[in-house]
């Protein structure tokens, strides 16, 4: 008798063979023995990179994880001999190129190859190898290459500072640690005409005492000064290493105290030496100072990390004291209402301007306060071939203190008597006449300007 078959024994069916493809596909994602327990080569350096499922880019993160597993134990098969055991000067150059070592860990691993990778627990899983001998083959390759490079920098920059052209030498000089700078953790030393040479540690050393030994003097280190103008003498600086003059190396000059301009940076000469001029003072500071430096400008073709490794050397410099000499008094001019002899302001402007006064048309920052006022008065006919009117003309001067309206002079040409012509006109009779009350101005006032006391 065949029985029918019931919805519950087709179920239960269909449950048992998904049963069975569940646990066949666990045996086939079952992890690999590398994932759990790290493989030991004697051949192979072995890098197990991991990352996480979710994280951007997972599977270059766990690639560059793996080399960096490859990277380090190659690391630690750093010679006794090698540059970073030569250089630790103050702890933070050994930990720059330690660094420098790692970031450039691409080119000394090179060869590292993809053996397995798998998926699972939400993470994702890469074996690489690097073959030692390889390895061995490439560094020594690189090494070759490192030292021939580090040797031509080295012995360029050598010939530049004997030239005493420093600029190009600290460049070539960074050039050359540049070269050797992944290689650092092996021995880069060679015979150099017999002698054994460790080259990184050669371009280090010169590299940051290219600039050591040096001085830098000034033709003087006084100057006089007045606010808001120029100072007439040049600032002129000598540039010397043990003795020697130094040329073609560019010095700058500033206002670390006070304000001014200074004329721009400028190579020394031939003589090792550099003139500056201070075109402008802008502060009213008494004691002013000018720093002259070397200017680093040209270091910033270097790498970031080796210029601060410039910077932190001590570089020459020398200061200028600049004091200000009691500048002109300044003074506002005001022309009264009473001003018969319009224009006469002109002339009085430069003899105030000739006698220490800076006129200023700011009233409120003048030191004095000079009020003008000019009378002409037309009196009798002088006759004769050509009929003259006797005109009688008067100056007031007077010049307050404008902190507390002092009267400091009461200056005054009274009644000059000037002949004019009747037929000039009203112009020209006004021109005569300040031309006449001018000569006993300047014959005068400026003996009188010079006993005011402020």
């Amino acid at each position: 008798m065949i029985m029918k078959k019931t919805g519950h024994d087709t179920f239960a069916r269909v449950l048992s063979v998904l049963v069975a493809m569940l646990g066949a596909i666990q045996c086939m994602a079952q992890a690999p023995a590398w994932v759990t327990q790290r493989p030991v080569s004697d051949k192979e350096y072995i890098g197990i990179g991991i990352a996480g499922l979710s994280d951007d880019d997972y599977m270059k993160v766990a690639a560059q994880n793996a080399l960096a597993d490859i990277a380090s134990q190659v690391a630690t098969k750093v010679e006794n001999e090698s540059f970073l055991h030569t250089v630790d000067v103050d702890g933070k150059s050994r930990q720059l190129f330690e660094d420098k070592i790692i970031n450039r860990m691409a080119a000394w691993i090179e060869g590292a190859e993809l053996k397995d990778s798998y998926t699972g627990e939400g993470k994702y899983y890469v074996y690489y190898t690097l073959d030692k001998k390889v390895y061995k083959k490439n560094s020594e390759a690189r090494r070759d290459e490192a030292i021939k490079k580090g040797a031509d920098y080295l012995m360029k920059g050598r010939a530049a500072e004997d030239g005493m052209n420093l600029a190009q030498a600290v460049q070539l000089y960074g050039k050359g640690l540049e070269a050797v700078e992944p290689w650092l953790f092996l021995d880069l030393s060679t015979n150099v005409d017999g002698r054994k040479t460790d080259i990184p540690a050669e371009l280090y050393d010169a590299f940051i005492n290219v600039f050591s030994g040096m001085a830098l003097t000034t033709n003087s280190v006084n100057l006089e000064g007045e606010p808001f103008k120029p100072v007439k003498l040049p600032v002129a600086a000598c540039l010397s290493r043990n003795g020697y003059v130094i040329p073609n190396v560019k010095l700058k000059a500033e206002f670390v105290t006070g304000s001014g301009a200074v004329t721009p940076a400028i190579e020394t000469d031939y003589n090792g030496t550099a003139e500056f001029y201070i075109t402008n003072i802008t502060s009213k500071d008494q004691i002013q100072e000018i720093r002259i430096a070397v200017d680093d400008s040209f270091i910033s073709a270097l790498p970031k990390s080796y210029r601060e490794l410039l910077q932190n050397q001590t570089w020459p410099a020398a200061k200028v004291t600049v004091t200000l000499a009691k500048g002109a008094t300044t003074a506002y001019l005001y022309m009264n209402e009473q001003n018969d002899l319009e224009g006469i302001e002109l002339y009085l402007n430069k003899i105030l301007a000739n006698n220490h006064f800076a006129v200023t048309e700011d009233p409120d920052a003048a030191e004095c306060f000079i009020d003008i006022s000019t009378m002409m008065d037309l009196g009798e006919t002088v006759k004769g071939k050509i009929d003259l009117n006797s005109c009688y003309c008067t100056l007031v001067v007077k010049i307050y203190n404008n902190r507390n309206q002092q009267l400091l002079l009461d200056y005054s040409e009274n009644r000059v008597k000037v002949l004019v012509p009747q037929n000039k006109s009203a112009e020209e009779t006004i021109s005569m006449c300040i031309n006449e009350v001018m000569k006993r101005v300047k014959r005068n006032l400026p003996a009188k300007m010079q006993k005011i006391n402020l």
